[in-house]
């Protein structure tokens, strides 16, 4: 049973010049190790210039989410590709050079499967994970493969310079709905005392099957689904190093206006 959170930091210059090293004692990292580009309160503050390339990310994981470069985008990463749901609801894979701001991956490794039974919303669907949840001094990655009835996603369009914060940008936000969709859900539920670092709770991205839809989960409902936890007792985090120019005042209720 995993039990212990191991935190490492690392500065972009530790991860250029080591070229992806593990940790400060020079060790690969384990694979239940959750890897983090930036902090959410950075990203809420507007810092959306991308400083680390997918193909770095690659080699810390095969499954996350996150953004791009100038918030082109929602980032579904799944079986080691990097999608990009754009604000037109185009789907495109990213390239190894593109860059992202902000995004957690991990290397997935089933510690339980379950079917899950009809659920009406994205409420519903939280309290059958929470179900799964042993551990809640852990992170989990989560995989819901199904059909679903209904979809609700959103893309943001790509910002310019000066970046407004990220509860402005949202509000240009495009949403998606989508019917007897197959596809996958991908999500990370985050401990409550993570904080700023990323989003307490869970925070859900979607891809079907043919990759040509997909963004970030407002809401779901179907009749069956099949969902794969793993839970992850290592996070190894690389700050940007970049400041942003905005500021947040209330992290929480920041958090509400871009998630929900």
């Amino acid at each position: 049973m995993k039990t212990k959170i191991k935190l490492t930091v690392l500065s972009v210059v530790c991860l250029c010049v080591l070229s992806g090293c593990a940790n400060t004692s020079g060790k690969e990292l384990s694979r239940d190790t959750l890897y983090q580009v930036s902090t959410i309160s950075s990203l809420l503050a507007g810092n959306y210039d991308g400083f680390q390339s997918f193909g770095e990310l690659k080699e810390h994981g095969d499954v996350g989410i996150g953004t791009f470069n100038a918030l082109d985008g929602e980032l579904v990463m799944i079986d080691n590709t990097v999608y990009k749901v754009k604000s037109t609801g185009a789907v495109e894979e990213a390239s190894d050079t593109d860059t992202t701001p902000f995004a957690a991956v991990t290397y997935f490794d089933d510690d339980a499967t379950q079917e899950l039974t009809a659920a009406a919303n994205l409420a519903v669907l939280e309290q059958e994970l929470d179900k799964l949840i042993q551990n809640k001094d852990l992170f989990y990655i989560f995989k819901v493969d199904g059909t679903f009835k209904t979809i609700k996603t959103r893309s943001v369009p790509i910002q310019e310079k000066p970046y407004p914060v990220l509860s402005e940008a949202v509000k240009e936000q495009s949403v998606f709905d989508y019917t007897n969709i197959t596809g996958t859900l991908v999500g990370l539920w985050c401990p409550e005392y993570i904080g700023g670092v990323n989003v307490p709770g869970y925070h859900l991205h979607f891809i079907s099957e043919d990759r040509t839809k997909g963004g970030h989960l407002l809401d779901v409902s179907f009749d069956q689904a099949q969902v794969s936890a793993d839970a992850t007792d290592g996070f190894v985090m690389t700050l940007s190093p970049i400041t942003p120019e905005g500021s947040v005042k209330d992290l929480d209720s920041e958090i509400d206006a871009v998630e929900k």
